[in-house]
């Protein structure tokens, strides 16, 4: 287009800035005001005999939330509800559901904290992110020189190691500022927003110009912020959007390096083995959303079900 700022591509930290900053700043200043209702907080700990009491369904959603944060694209939130109705259907206390039960609860964090190392695994094997927070992960490590995917094992096998620790690092700082800074916290609820808003607006402009010291990263956080505001009036999840910029660099590199080898031939994109495996995942997956072919693929694993238990002779 003439401009060479766009030489490089967009900067992945100005973008993200925009698309989960800024647009927060549209979101909250574009809401009728509401004044925060914050209840007291007698106790932040919870009761060891509650933990000894729910384990397997602690251990049931710590399981959920791995898998579904595996799965690309699919989030914290969905591994959250998924964990809540697995605990819910296998609870003996189903009444108490929605009502504040503590093993609710527990299943709907549990899932939802398991589904952000879950979502690391095909970031750091695949170098494909499974949510937003493994995208920032990859772009971070981008950023400082670290290439993820198959070869990491054998190029940068102690990153492994390091990521492992910081994820358990993380996890226990999530205790102690669960355990202790709830109640101090709580008071940036009562802040007004029309003075916490435009304190997080300078910050992110600080953030996106300090990466190169360009005021055409400052418009980038600006437009990205504007289209990412609008893509949530719309109803639109705000990660794949995420993922298509992060992956998009990725997949422009690997697409020429495979012609490059193939020799401008596409067929060994469909014909080697793991390939065609990618593909027909891929394009199942996404048929999966086409409402005729999900109804008809679960008529016929209803089907087959009823075959394998006998239920379909009577």
């Amino acid at each position: 287009f003439g401009n060479g700022d766009l030489s490089g591509g967009l900067s992945l930290i100005p973008v993200l800035i925009g698309a989960f900053g800024f647009a927060e700043i549209l979101t909250v200043l574009a809401e009728p005001t509401r004044k925060a209702i914050v209840n007291s907080v007698d106790s932040v700990i919870p009761r060891f005999r509650d933990v000894v009491k729910y384990w397997r369904t602690i251990l049931r959603s710590g399981v959920i939330g791995v898998y579904i944060g595996i799965l690309p694209g699919v989030g914290e939130d969905m591994a959250a509800w998924s964990s809540y109705a697995a605990a819910k259907r296998a609870s003996k206390e189903k009444d108490q559901f929605g009502k504040g039960s503590i093993e609710g609860l527990m299943a709907a964090e549990t899932g939802d904290n398991a589904a952000i190392p879950g979502g690391i695994i095909p970031a750091l094997a695949l170098g494909i992110p499974g949510s937003a927070p493994s995208a920032v992960l990859m772009a971070a490590m981008i950023i400082h020189g670290v290439q993820p995917g198959p070869m990491l094992m054998i190029n940068q096998p102690q990153f492994i190691y390091d990521v492992v620790a910081m994820t358990l690092l993380a996890t226990l700082g999530m205790l102690f500022f669960g355990l202790f800074l709830v109640k101090p916290l709580l008071a940036i609820i009562r802040i007004p927003s029309s003075i916490l808003m435009p304190l997080i607006m300078v910050l992110c402009t600080i953030g996106a110009f300090a990466i190169a010291s360009r005021l055409f990263d400052v418009y980038v956080m600006l437009f990205i912020g504007a289209c990412a505001f609008v893509l949530r009036k719309l109803n639109y999840p705000i990660p794949p959007f995420i993922l298509g910029i992060v992956l998009g660099d990725i997949l422009d590199k690997s697409l020429r390096r495979g012609l490059t080898l193939s020799n401008g031939d596409l067929t060994p994109f469909f014909t080697r083995p793991i390939c065609a495996l990618l593909a027909v995942v891929t394009v199942f997956t996404m048929l999966m959303y086409v409402p005729v072919f999900n109804r008809g693929f679960k008529s016929g694993q209803a089907r087959l079900w009823a075959r394998v238990t006998g239920k379909g002779r009577a």
